[in-house]
C-alpha cells in the first residue's frame, strides 16, 4: 500500500507557516507568553522585575511562579522575601506591585543599580514545611530558628527546582 504524499498539501503547508516551522519536520515548543526567554532569565537574576503581584502564578505546591519559573517575591520596603503563598502575601492588596527575582545567592536586586538584604519569611518555610521547619512544635523550635538563620536560596532552589517548572499545576 502506498501512502499519499502530504508534503505539499496546502492546509499542512499553511499550518507549518503558522507554527513558524522553517522546514518540514521542524517546530519549536517555545511560547514567550508561557516560557522565560534567555534575556528574561538574566534580567530576573541581575536586576529583578517589578510587576503587579496579580501577574504571578499560584503554583499547586504553594510556591510563587512567573511563567515557567519559581522565584523570590518581595516588597522593596519589607524586611522579608517570600517563596510561598504565606499568610503575609495573602494580605497584599490586589493592586500591589512586587519585586521578583531568581537570584540564588547574596542580596536581592531592586533594579539595575540597587540591591537589598532581606531574610526569608518564616511563614513561608512553615507553610512549605521546608526541611522539617516548624516554629509551632517545641521540640523543633531551636532547629527551625537555626534553619532560618542559615537559610540558603541556593539550597531551596535545589529542593524546589527554579527553572523550568514542570508538572506543578496552578491553583
Amino acid at each position: 500500500m502506498k501512502l499519499p504524499d502530504f508534503t505539499e498539501f496546502e492546509p499542512f503547508v499553511e499550518l507549518r507557516r503558522a507554527m513558524g516551522a522553517r522546514k518540514r519536520g521542524h517546530f519549536e515548543l517555545f511560547d514567550p507568553e508561557r516560557h522565560l526567554t534567555g534575556r528574561e532569565r538574566s534580567e530576573l537574576d541581575r536586576e529583578g522585575r517589578y510587576l503587579p503581584w496579580t501577574r504571578l502564578k499560584h503554583l499547586a505546591d504553594d510556591t510563587w511562579g512567573y511563567k515557567n519559573t519559581r522565584l523570590a517575591v518581595y516588597l522593596s520596603e519589607a524586611e522579608d522575601y517570600h517563596l510561598a503563598q504565606c499568610e503575609v502575601t495573602q494580605t497584599w492588596e490586589a493592586g500591589a506591585y512586587v519585586w521578583i527575582s531568581t537570584r540564588r545567592t547574596g542580596p536581592l536586586p531592586l533594579g539595575p543599580e540597587q540591591e537589598t538584604r532581606k531574610q526569608v519569611c518564616a511563614h513561608c518555610l512553615q507553610l512549605l514545611g521546608y526541611k522539617g521547619f516548624d516554629l509551632h512544635r517545641n521540640r523543633k523550635i531551636a532547629y527551625s530558628k537555626q534553619l532560618l538563620k542559615t537559610f540558603s536560596r541556593d539550597e531551596f532552589f535545589k529542593v524546589y527546582k527554579l527553572y523550568p517548572v514542570q508538572g506543578v499545576g496552578e491553583r
